[in-house]
């Protein structure tokens, strides 16, 4: 059987979703050479898998069941909008959550640590809880991406004026399997991880 490509993520809640779309259709409207993420698909990964061999499924099930048992649910809140790496050369458009207990950090990490001891790499990179919004594109020829300024200049004043928090409660964690087709990816759940009131 083929691999799955797979990944841990949290599911932000419709209400959320729609001050995202907000957020979104503001940053449209620069004319960015960007691929736009469908608010559908938008949500908070806490560890990329990768390939896996579907044999393997019930194994990271069974250790996420144990790893989660004793998180009881949290709040997160939108922050700020960003880009990555920087406005300089951006590449990815965000915006950030805040967890003002510091549980989705511990969380982040035990996860990490439970899935190197299955054999996946731990990620080099620092945890930095982020909504995707957009990949910015740079055209052939063209080294920085188009309306550089205007993005620069647009983040400055959305931070300026505030995002809407939009608290939600996060009561479960995902395995989802990501298809990557001509028209986007498919997400399919293949595990839901309740946590613990």
């Amino acid at each position: 059987m083929a691999a799955l490509r797979t990944f841990i993520a949290i599911d932000v809640p419709p209400a959320v979703l729609d001050t995202i779309t907000r957020i979104q259709n503001r940053f449209k409207s620069l004319g960015l050479h960007a691929s736009w993420v469908k608010p559908g698909n938008i949500h908070l990964t806490l560890k990329f898998l990768g390939d896996t061999d579907p044999d393997r499924i019930p194994g990271i099930q069974k250790k996420l069941t144990e790893t989660l048992a004793p998180f009881a649910p949290f709040q997160l809140s939108l922050s700020s909008a960003g880009v990555f790496p920087n406005t300089k050369s951006p590449r990815v458009l965000w915006v950030g959550l805040k967890d003002e207990e510091g549980t989705l950090e511990t969380l982040q990490t035990v996860i990490e640590k439970t899935l190197e001891s299955a054999g996946f790499p731990m990620d080099q990179r620092s945890f930095s809880p982020h909504l995707t919004l957009a990949r910015i594109k740079s055209p052939k020829g063209i080294k920085s991406p188009k309306g550089k300024k205007e993005l620069k200049d647009e983040l400055g004043a959305a931070n300026q004026e505030g995002i809407a928090p939009n608290p939600f409660d996060v009561g479960e964690i995902k395995l989802y399997e990501s298809q990557l087709t001509p028209k986007g990816s498919i997400y399919t759940v293949l595990a839901n991880f309740k946590l613990n009131p």
